[in-house]
């Protein structure tokens, strides 16, 4: 999977901001270890969001630092302290000026890396949204009326292990045996390999056939799904597809 394939899916973005699951950011860290395309897009990204950070931080105005501070000048007046010696000492508060004026830096650069987070996050909830919005009016008349038909059962299909970031949906129409496979995030299969999707029918896979990842955007159309199947799961398989499924290299599973 290439770097654009993550940067794409947003995953890279959550990742540096600390806002994807445990799961992902085990499986990004694992992969950057090997794919030096991912990992480099994950450097240019920090450094970019820590450019655009130190672009738009700010220092408190005067006013406030002012005010801030004559409010310190003033506890010179404060009463004295008793201690054990009976005798009358007067607190010093005279360090307490530059530490003032650290803790007023460090409160206003807080804020504005908050703001930006907060910004930031926000904008990309809001364009996953209206891509999630946008998504079944972008699709061909057929594809739509699948998603519209309460005939067809709708199977979410989610990623496992160090795949967790894989999604995809599948519906299964009953009557004909098909299933209509559409992909939300899988890395593409190479000429070596192919995805092979998998029914368990009695406690026992059944092979469904090899998916077609090359269709992206649209749904897969896939015959001769088992009648009495109860979960299905997608695994890696070599060009071809295996007689059994390869458990070390099962991408997705679903349940009914």
């Amino acid at each position: 999977m290439s770097d654009k394939d993550y940067i794409s899916s947003g995953i890279i973005e959550l990742y540096v901001l600390g806002l994807c699951t445990p799961v992902e950011k085990a499986e990004l860290e694992q992969l950057r270890k090997t794919d030096a395309a991912l990992n480099e897009a994950i450097i240019n990204f920090e450094i970019q969001f820590e450019n655009e950070m130190m672009r738009h931080t700010s220092l408190p105005d005067a006013v406030t630092d002012d005010k801030i501070l004559g409010g310190i000048i003033s506890l010179k007046n404060a009463p004295v302290v008793p201690i054990s010696s009976n005798k009358q000492q007067t607190i010093s508060y005279r360090w307490l000026k530059p530490a003032a004026a650290a803790a007023i830096l460090l409160f206003g650069t807080s804020a504005v890396l908050n703001y930006i987070l907060y910004s930031k996050n926000k904008a990309q909830q809001q364009e996953l949204v209206a891509r999630n919005n946008n998504a079944p009016v972008s699709l061909p008349v057929a594809d739509y009326n699948i998603l519209k038909d309460p005939a067809i059962t709708p199977i979410a299909m989610y990623g496992v292990g160090y795949h967790a970031i894989c999604r995809c949906t599948m519906f299964w129409d009953k009557k004909t045996g098909k299933v209509y496979i559409m992909i939300h995030h899988l890395p593409k299969s190479n000429e070596a390999r192919d995805y092979q999707l998998w029914a368990n029918v009695d406690g026992k896979p059944v092979s469904v056939g090899i998916i077609n990842d090359a269709i992206r955007d649209r749904f897969i159309e896939m015959t001769n799904m088992p009648a009495g199947a109860t979960s299905f799961s997608v695994t890696l398989e070599k060009a071809g597809g295996a007689a059994v499924p390869t458990e070390d290299e099962t991408y997705l599973k679903g349940t009914i």
